[in-house]
């Protein structure tokens, strides 16, 4: 049994500072019978097929890879879709061509293809890592994005900041086959669904509000500052509010670090604002249409209790989106746990 196992690693006053992954969420999928077109946003802990589908009546899963392949999209997923080059199955055990399977582990932020031989409610529990969509220009990409459950927007509000993907050359499955969404503007994208939307050119789009955290694997607070930029990449403003999720009993003490001044002549200095120990929300002022916002974070070493300490930032918007952030303390007076 293969367990995925996230790091951390951090160049630190001349070293490298490997931590283990403290921040998990859970993530649950209505999957009904037949064909789904899903969205994993997070790496699950148990990323073996076989071990994480068992118990389910999940029999048959399908992830794209290919890139420039004849097997890019096609209009029923169960019509020799996997005999072509580019895609990765997996067929459960009691099925006779279980042998057949070439996908052998699962990760987050993709797409999937699923069949299940019932309705099924599945819930999984994964490492979150923040997104990072890569564009193929001039195909279609199969892909899926973090949205409100309740109020999502529709694919016209996510995509109306992007050149690329200001189109309907989109399709989503529907009662096993895929459709095209001729009027993106009457139909809202859902949680936890995958897609097929053409890349018209080049691309780096990854929403209406983009977060870019300081490194891939989110933000890591040690002795200094770190930051999270927030950036409107659409033509109106956008409201952003920044949510501190516990995952576990011992949150990261996070403060936000604000510029001060005094008096006219005197230099900009910088102020710590505590944020409470546990859960907390913080409304943004609106972003205007290009304008980039930077959040200023640090965390209170001495109200950490180990070496190292997780949680996550959910940072959503007025338009329906979601970016979940890792963040990790760091308290460099402990030794680190072996």
């Amino acid at each position: 049994m293969r367990k995925a196992v996230f790091i951390v690693a951090v160049v630190w006053l001349g070293g490298t500072l490997t931590l283990p992954g403290q921040t998990t969420r859970t993530q649950t999928l209505a999957l009904r019978q037949g064909w789904n077109a899903v969205f994993l946003e997070v790496y699950p802990v148990e990323s073996e097929p076989g071990p994480l589908f068992a118990n389910t009546p999940i029999d048959i899963v399908a992830s794209y890879y290919g890139r420039s392949s004849s097997a890019q999209f096609v209009s029923d997923p169960s019509a020799d879709l996997f005999k072509k080059a580019g895609w990765g199955v997996w067929y459960a055990e009691n099925r006779p061509d279980s042998f057949l399977k070439t996908l052998h582990a699962i990760n987050g932020q993709q797409g999937y293809l699923i069949h299940s031989k019932s309705d099924f409610t599945w819930t999984l529990t994964g490492a979150v890592v923040p997104p990072d969509v890569s564009w193929e220009s001039g195909a279609f990409n199969f892909v899926g994005f973090s949205v409100h459950p309740m109020a999502a927007p529709t694919f016209a509000q996510f995509f109306r900041g992007s050149a690329a993907h200001r189109h309907n050359r989109i399709y989503r499955l529907v009662n096993g086959t895929w459709r095209r969404v001729n009027d993106p503007s009457a139909e809202t994208m859902r949680s936890g669904e995958a897609f097929w939307i053409f890349c018209d050119g080049a691309s780096r789009y990854q929403g209406p509000l983009r977060v870019e955290p300081p490194v891939r694997q989110g933000l890591v607070l040690g002795a200094g500052v770190g930051s999270l930029v927030l950036r409107n990449e659409t033509d109106h403003p956008v409201a952003a509010t920044v949510e501190h999720i516990n995952t576990g009993p011992d949150p990261v003490p996070l403060s936000i670090v604000i510029g001060a001044i005094g008096e006219t002549t005197s230099e900009l200095t910088s102020v710590s604002a505590p944020k409470p120990a546990g859960a907390w929300t913080q409304a943004l002022p609106a972003l205007e249409a290009g304008v980039a916002m930077r959040i200023p974070l640090e965390t209170r070493p001495q109200e950490m209790k180990t070496y190292a300490q997780g949680s996550l930032l959910r940072i959503s918007s007025d338009v329906g989106t979601e970016v979940w952030i890792p963040v990790i303390g760091v308290r460099l007076d402990l030794k680190a746990e072996q």
